[in-house]
């Protein structure tokens, strides 16, 4: 009858477990970079509008300040405004 080989405890816990690192090394790595990647998801906004480059949040203008009418249009900028449209007489 063969022998069965008898190890212990300690050594199938440790061999266990080290097969386990390469695991929680990618869980863990893909948590920071879903972290990293959260964090950085405004920093472009945040770059332009300290750059001056966003385009400004808009209002509704008040019809009473432009007798001719508004237009909503695009600037020279590229950001969408109100325009007025002046009528002369």
């Amino acid at each position: 009858m063969a022998r069965r080989k008898h190890t212990s405890a300690a050594l199938f816990r440790k061999n266990d477990l080290s097969s386990w690192n390469f695991v929680i090394f990618l869980t863990l790595a893909f948590i920071l970079l879903v972290v990293v990647v959260a964090a950085m998801k405004n920093v472009s906004l945040d770059l332009r509008s300290k750059a001056g480059l966003a385009c400004p949040q808009l209002s509704l203008p008040r019809a009473e300040d432009c007798p001719g009418g508004w237009t909503y249009k695009r600037d020279t900028q590229g950001c969408l405004a109100f325009f007025c449209d002046n009528i002369t007489e």
